[in-house]
């Protein structure tokens, strides 16, 4: 007869409510962003649980800022209505993980985006905001298809 510690039985039941709590919040996430649980990994968790889920709006000193997070790119889509010279203008940002949360989390997200996003040429959704007119660039305002698949899928994500 083999001998089972209860250790090992502690151990075996904690493994197993991790394992259905990893594959509940899966599920959660896949369904939130309308894939497959499959198609969840470990940062997609992560950035969900940080985030507060894979969409949403934040106000700052410039405007609403809606994000939507992009599980394929591991990046956060994220679209502004910025008035610069009297005109409202859309921008499209294309944002890293670590930088969307410093800016969620920063003390004044306008001045974030003045001192850290705008203008900064790395992140700009080229396909999308090129030559963003802030900063003296040429004109040449996003795409309105564009915004309108924004929108669409901002819609779409619960």
């Amino acid at each position: 007869m083999k001998k089972i510690m209860i250790a090992d039985v502690v151990k075996a039941v904690a493994e197993e409510i991790e394992a259905e709590e990893d594959r509940a919040i899966r599920e959660e996430v896949a369904e939130s962003l309308g894939v497959e649980p499959g198609d969840v990994d470990d940062d997609d968790v992560e950035n969900y649980l940080s985030m507060g889920g894979n969409k949403g709006e934040l106000e700052s000193s410039v405007g609403p800022i809606q994000w939507i997070y992009d599980n394929k790119d591991k990046t956060y889509v994220v679209y502004m209505i910025v008035t610069t010279m009297g005109k409202q203008r859309d921008i499209i940002y294309n944002i890293d993980p670590d930088i969307m949360k410093d800016w969620r989390d920063s003390q004044s997200m306008g001045e974030y985006w003045n001192m850290n996003i705008r203008s900064n040429e790395a992140i700009e959704n080229k396909a999308s905001s090129k030559d963003f007119p802030i900063g003296g660039c040429k004109p040449n305002p996003v795409d309105p298809q564009v915004v309108d698949r924004f929108s669409t899928r901002f819609a779409a994500i619960s």
